[in-house]
């Protein structure tokens, strides 16, 4: 199977290249040099010039509070970007999967979210990824996979868990919220997920996160507990409570964004990994964490 991969320098199309090989898939990613996917004659020419199977779009605008005042650059990418890569795909006849985000829904419903929750994004990102969804939706239909998933860190870029191991070793306190929930998830294992649904032919969405609920304040707490060891014996912060109107960020997030995997579960046949599983592994893959 060919599949083409927009956003393959990222955190999650990293991932996803580094499991594809043993997975013999042959993945073509073309750097952003070569491509813009804001450039519409650009994306079509380069997906009928690969000829891909599976085209897959990791690529997106995603400093999500920066995208409060970079508001016509993230509309760009994650509304028209996804766009182009959707009528390449049409054009092309080549299945099309588009990765998107929690941060479509206001997190006010209180429970894991199911695919079919009405969406309503509180901040700019969200609703540029929102309306890239629409428009995937308006060119393919259900034979498009969209793919939402939450909470990403992986080896590539910055993420939540880098940010937390470096705060740990610079400060005496890190405070972090404990008044928004989610479903952290491995880009790793994610990207071994996007690799299966390549082979499946679901369409619609389709909810991916690790399996679990957690507050921020307590996934950086199990990130500190395995990480002691790394430090060996240096000062390590402490974690305290805060909540999100003390952080008064930019962009407003969604308060409980954790996801229902029910149909994750189904379509692949197995659960997700367990969030704190997935954080061990992570924390060993990048030798925080001793291999056992």
């Amino acid at each position: 199977m060919k599949i083409l991969l927009f956003g393959g320098a990222g955190q999650l199309g990293y991932e996803l290249r580094t499991r594809a090989a043993d997975l013999e898939f042959e993945v073509v990613s073309p750097v952003a040099a070569e491509v813009d996917i804001t450039d519409r004659a650009q994306v079509t020419h380069v997906v009928r010039s690969a000829h891909p199977d599976v085209v897959i779009n990791c690529a997106a605008y995603t400093a999500v509070d920066k995208a409060e005042e970079e508001v016509e650059q993230a509309f760009r990418i994650n509304r028209d970007g996804a766009f182009n890569v959707a009528e390449a795909c049409a054009i092309a006849n080549a299945r099309c999967i588009h990765v998107s985000t929690d941060y479509v829904f206001d997190g006010l419903l209180g429970r894991p979210l199911r695919e079919d929750d009405p969406t309503n994004p509180l901040s700019v990102y969200g609703r540029s990824k929102w309306e890239g969804e629409e428009r995937v939706r308006a060119v393919l239909g259900e034979d498009a996979l969209i793919v939402r998933t939450q909470a990403l860190y992986g080896q590539k870029g910055v993420n939540f868990v880098y940010t937390m191991l470096k705060l740990f070793a610079e400060k005496e306190v890190v405070k972090v919220v404990d008044d928004q929930w989610v479903s952290p998830t491995w880009a790793g294992w994610l990207g071994e997920v996007l690799l299966d649904c390549a082979r499946l032919t679901i369409g619609g969405t389709l909810h991916a996160s690790c399996e679990g609920t957690v507050s921020w304040f307590d996934f950086a707490s199990e990130i500190r507990r395995l990480a002691l060891t790394h430090f060996e014996g240096r000062p390590v912060a402490s974690v305290e409570r805060t909540t999100a109107s003390n952080l008064n960020r930019p962009a407003t997030r969604p308060t409980f964004s954790a996801f229902d995997t029910g149909r994750i579960t189904a379509a692949l046949g197995r659960p997700p990994m367990k969030w704190s599983d997935a954080l061990e592994s992570f924390l060993r893959e990048i030798h925080v964490v001793e291999a056992r």
